[in-house]
């Protein structure tokens, strides 16, 4: 019987997996090194039990041992045919030839292993090396985007957890997969808020992706934003509004990046500008407005800032912040009354640190 770990184990290799357990079991406990103190084989019998194991009850292990001992199996066959040293036909036997017959009678019934013979055989090496190689390129891509289909699937259904497994599954069987990079790297922004991870998983995709789209370097910016990398995140940002005029997107996250960390208000300015050319309504177009005024106020532009507060509030009368903001504007403009009551507003609506405006100014 050929060696291999189904004979390790003792059972067949069409044996179930509830019979490979149950050898496992049995072997286990007899040649367990508890029972068998100082028996260096019995030691080394158990480790090998154990190996065994370890392949033939996994499933996606014992198909590759499987499909191994298979190549094995017909390379020898295939040899055994074009080798007559390895035929069993030319293995008999006979009784010990004499000095004589062994030193001076011809030899020409036998046949020499001949270059023709090493060349069938390196080729045929070759060619079930490279069939190998190609089973296993095609069986990867075919594993990969089979996971990374799963994965967009349970992202749709909530699973973030899974998704992100499988998407990192299908990274390891095609490492080159530019689009299951980025979806993870979006789950890496957005649910679990790995900025890191998630610059690292986009800078794999911009080398893999062939045709990169403006919202790759966009989602890159974001992340360098939250990471506090400034300058490389304003790049970004940039190259994306480079790569694609009909962007505007980008231009709210510049200009905050302008405006608080790179202390560029009169440039935010133009950027908030941009975008709220094509924004009037929604989250982002209060955030954008309330900058915008709040780039005036830097500016000492108190009446376009003003202006910028009071609009968001008609669209929001319960954003505490801009009423607090618009109390800051008006009393820069001595208008105490007026920025009192926004005061109030803004503290009962749960804004705290307008109390301190209102004990310092209107008490």
């Amino acid at each position: 019987m050929d060696f291999n770990l189904y004979t390790v184990l003792e059972v067949s290799p069409v044996a179930t997996s509830q019979e490979i357990k149950l050898a496992y079991k049995r072997l286990a406990v007899l040649y367990h090194p508890d029972k068998n103190p100082g028996n260096a084989q019995a030691e080394e019998k158990f480790k090998l039990i154990s190996a065994a194991y370890q392949t033939l009850s996994n499933p996606t292990k014992r198909a590759r041992y499987d499909q191994k001992l298979q190549y094995q199996r017909e390379y020898q066959r295939r040899a055994q045919q074009h080798n007559p040293y390895y035929n069993p036909r030319y293995h008999t036997t006979r009784p010990p030839a004499s000095v004589s017959e062994r030193h001076y009678q011809s030899r020409s019934g036998q046949k020499r292993f001949s270059k023709k013979d090493l060349y069938i055989t390196v080729t045929f090496t070759a060619c079930l090396l490279l069939f190998s190689l190609l089973l296993k390129v095609v069986m990867d891509h075919v594993t990969g985007e089979d996971k990374y289909k799963t994965a967009l699937s349970y992202i749709e259904g909530g699973k973030y957890s899974s998704a992100h497994s499988l998407l990192t599954d299908a990274i390891h069987f095609l490492p080159k997969h530019a689009d299951a990079y980025l979806t993870r790297a979006s789950l890496e922004m957005n649910v679990y808020e790995n900025y890191a991870a998630a610059v690292r998983d986009i800078n794999r995709a911009i080398v893999f992706k062939e045709d990169v789209k403006a919202e790759t370097f966009y989602m890159r910016g974001k992340c360098h934003l939250k990471l506090e990398n400034y300058r490389q995140a304003e790049a970004d940002l940039l190259h994306a509004l480079k790569m694609d005029s009909t962007l505007y997107a980008p231009y709210l996250e510049l200009g905050e990046l302008r405006l608080f960390y790179l202390k560029e208000p009169q440039v935010a300015l133009g950027d908030f500008n941009a975008f709220l050319r094509h924004s009037n309504s929604g989250e982002k177009w209060v955030t954008a407005l309330t900058y915008r005024g709040f780039g005036h106020y830097k500016l000492g532009n108190y009446e376009a800032s003003e202006a910028d507060y009071r609009q968001v509030l008609q669209q929001d009368q319960s954003n505490g912040r801009v009423f607090y903001l618009l109390g800051q504007t008006e009393m820069v403009q001595e208008q105490q009354d007026s920025a009192c009551v926004h005061f109030n507003k803004a503290y009962r609506l749960g804004y705290s640190a307008a109390l301190l405006e209102l004990r310092a100014n209107c008490l």
